[in-house]
């Protein structure tokens, strides 16, 4: 073989190695974009949209915050997505409209606590269950006002939503809080400094991988299983937070709902663990999970590879919250 024929030989496998290089990335891509449309249909072709599918910690939505205990918040303003949804915050940085700290006059406010499936994320906040309490009440009662606040914050712990209610909540002069337990979570955050996280563009990670890694999510027992003993070890430290809260119910003289705010029915005998102690601690109680037995938790999250509850169980959650609200005399009418 020549020199020449040698030479035309090795361009030849460069060529066909970059060809199937290329046809691998292709292939690759159109994958990407498959499953992409797989978990978010029409959604999946906004750029903009797609840059909020992610954590809320990597999306430059919080800032430290001035109150002892608080620790971080969101920032006043924000006009863009979050999970899909449109996310906005008022002047005070909560995922809600503008109220003014004097309740007005014939008005019945209700503090809303938590954390994300408080916020709730991924979810428009009209079709949120507190928005739609809010709704429900003033149409069924039109000669009172109702407000719901919201501060839900997301990864907010139990001593992050008590340093609200204190800092945050009380100035507003609630009728009522709802104290939102998240997903039963109850545990304390020992992180006591916010530490910012750089803000990244979520529209460039793989969601093929994140489908492949996370196809368990919702059936990985072992996970459930960690989840749940966590929190059972935890039930001495919720104790003493539910006396702190009792406290400043009777300090405060308004009425403190707890609310196990939980789609997943796996979780039941931890929120009979904690109504046991709710009711120990002479606070008000209520728990959506039993709506939950026989739904398949799949057919109840924002998508298929985030755990985050949709609007059709946000609307189960306003359904059971109101029926205990209403049992317990907790709402003016």
């Amino acid at each position: 073989m020549t020199q020449a024929n040698s030479k035309n030989s090795s361009n030849s496998r460069l060529t066909d190695l970059l060809i199937v290089f290329l046809l691998i990335v292709l292939f690759a891509l159109l994958m990407e974009q498959v499953v992409r449309f797989y978990l978010f249909g029409a959604n999946s072709l906004s750029y903009e949209k797609m840059k909020s599918v992610g954590s809320m910690g990597y999306t430059g939505y919080l800032q430290e915050s001035d109150f002892p205990g608080v620790v971080y918040e969101f920032k006043p303003g924000i006009d863009s997505y979050f999970k899909l949804s449109d996310f906005k915050t008022n002047s005070k940085g909560l995922r809600d409209k503008e109220y003014s700290l004097d309740k007005p006059e014939n008005t019945f406010r209700v503090a809303v606590i938590g954390g994300s499936f408080t916020v709730p994320a991924g979810v428009d906040i009209d079709l949120a269950f507190h928005s739609i309490l809010e709704d429900r009440l003033t149409s069924e009662n039109p000669d009172l006002e109702y407000e719901f606040i919201n501060f839900g914050v997301s990864g907010y712990r139990i001593n992050n939503k008590i340093a609200t209610l204190k800092h945050k909540a009380l100035k507003y002069d609630p009728d009522l809080v709802l104290f939102i337990l998240d997903g039963s979570q109850f545990t304390e955050d020992e992180e006591k400094d916010f530490k910012p996280k750089p803000k990244k563009n979520q529209f460039f990670q793989s969601f093929t991988y994140k489908l492949l890694s996370k196809a368990k999510v919702f059936k990985d027992d072992d996970k459930h299983k960690e989840y749940l003993d966590k929190h059972l070890e935890g039930l001495g430290e919720l104790d003493n937070d539910l006396l702190e809260l009792s406290q400043i119910s009777k300090q405060y003289n308004v009425p403190i709902a707890i609310v196990v705010l939980d789609h997943d029915y796996s979780h039941y005998k931890l929120s009979g663990e904690i109504e046991g102690l709710v009711k120990k601690n002479n606070l008000y109680f209520s728990n959506t999970i039993p709506a939950f037995q026989d739904i398949d938790i799949g057919e109840l999250t924002i998508y298929k590879t985030d755990i985050h509850p949709n609007a059709k169980v946000n609307q189960i959650f306003a359904d059971e919250i109101y029926e205990d609200l209403e049992e317990q005399s907790l709402i003016k009418k």
